[in-house]
């Protein structure tokens, strides 16, 4: 299927979403109704392996997919990206184990990339003990992904370079116990819960490391991770923004000052210029971060520890700037801006829960400076 075929499919899903998005909210999960509409369109599946029946896109492309979701919706959009980015791992796992996990329609996965569990070592494989954070999309998940410290009676097992070695394990969700507590003010509706997990056994064959060469050989698989993380939740900033800008239109032909539309003030146009302007720019900055490291993963290149930082300071700025231009509209949106129902504010509330997210935190600026400052090695060094 075509990139431009499930933008289509995703876009029929637009007036169940309007309709859906604030009693979802309210639930601190989507409804029923939007899940199945995600399924029924195959839109978990963009970054699984073709060879498990998924779609494997480029990363360009599925940043369009994830932009376009949240401009639906941030939840929504954010459900999307998770539950498509959990479909990298079948390219770590054995084939049969792949397809297995992977190869059904309603496979979508809900995890951690937190080291907060325990795998000790046992025959053929581990019994895991630990609690997870944050695993959007918990309660439509068909499998659970959650990284372990590895140990062996009871110590730390630790890898070729003195650090404790992890794993991630995969359970099956009757494995798992969510423990709820998502209780927040944005992204309510993607039911990042955490879930705990007791004495499981889990098979090696369904345990993987993401610093091991992958099985798939497709150049979506040579990306590192976390350019793979930084980018898609960058591209659903950028969403969240355009669906600011669409609810503060709306909003300012049919609410007045005065005798007039609020979209006729020229303050209000000035600074709807001004955002537009900004949005657009980060979204321009986006694409141009995708393609560049999409072309170097085409190109079998390796990227540099200073295209890498390039990477995750433009996504801390991209996520920066839309969240800067959805608050300058919110300012102008009177009490529409503080509503629970209301579009924009909903809007609002989600780019900021976005930017509370560590792989686009301004943290991550020094060690970026750092690497783009810092003098590359000498060759055979």
């Amino acid at each position: 299927m075509t990139t431009d075929r499930l933008l289509e499919r995703l876009a029929e899903l637009a007036p169940q979403v309007r309709q859906l998005a604030a009693e979802s909210e309210r639930m601190a999960r989507l409804s029923p109704e939007l899940v199945d509409g995600l399924f029924e369109r195959d839109l978990f599946r963009l970054w699984v392996p073709r060879s498990c029946g998924g779609h494997e896109l480029s990363l360009p492309d599925a940043l369009r997919v994830h932009a376009a979701a949240a401009r639906l919706d941030g939840a929504l959009g954010w459900t999307v990206m998770i539950g498509a980015g959990g479909g990298l791992f079948a390219a770590w796992l054995e084939q049969d184990v792949a397809q297995e996990i992977f190869g059904r329609p309603e496979s979508v996965v809900a995890g951690s990339g937190a080291p907060t569990g325990r795998a000790e070592r046992v025959a053929g494989g581990y019994r895991v003990t630990g609690r997870w954070r944050y695993a959007s999309g918990a309660y439509h998940a068909s499998v659970f992904t959650a990284n372990c410290v590895v140990t062996e009676d009871g110590t730390p097992v630790h890898d070729a370079r003195g650090r404790p070695l992890v794993r991630a394990m995969a359970f099956d969700p009757a494995q798992v116990r969510i423990a709820p507590a998502w209780d927040t003010s944005g992204m309510r509706a993607t039911s990042s819960e955490d879930f705990t997990v007791e004495d499981v056994f889990v098979p090696e064959r369904r345990s993987f490391s993401l610093a091991e060469p992958p099985r798939e050989s497709g150049p979506l698989y040579r990306l590192p991770f976390e350019v793979l993380t930084e980018l898609p939740v960058a591209a659903v900033g950028v969403g969240i923004a355009r669906h600011a800008l669409d609810a503060f239109a709306s909003l300012a032909r049919g609410k007045t000052r005065g005798d007039a539309p609020l979209a006729q003030d020229p303050l209000v146009r000035e600074r709807f210029a001004g955002s537009a302007a900004h949005v657009k720019l980060a979204e321009a900055g986006l694409e141009r971060l995708a393609d560049e490291a999409w072309q170097a993963a085409c190109d079998g290149h390796t990227l540099s520890p200073g295209e890498r930082a390039t990477i995750t300071a433009g996504a801390i700025t991209i996520v920066e700037t839309v969240r800067g231009a959805v608050d300058a509209l919110a300012a102008l949106a009177g009490m529409n801006a503080i509503q629970q129902d209301d579009e924009l504010a909903r809007a609002r509330r989600d780019v900021h829960a976005l930017g509370a997210h560590a792989s686009i935190s301004p943290l991550n600026l020094a060690a970026a400076g750092a690497a783009l400052l810092d003098p590359p090695a000498a060759a055979g060094s």
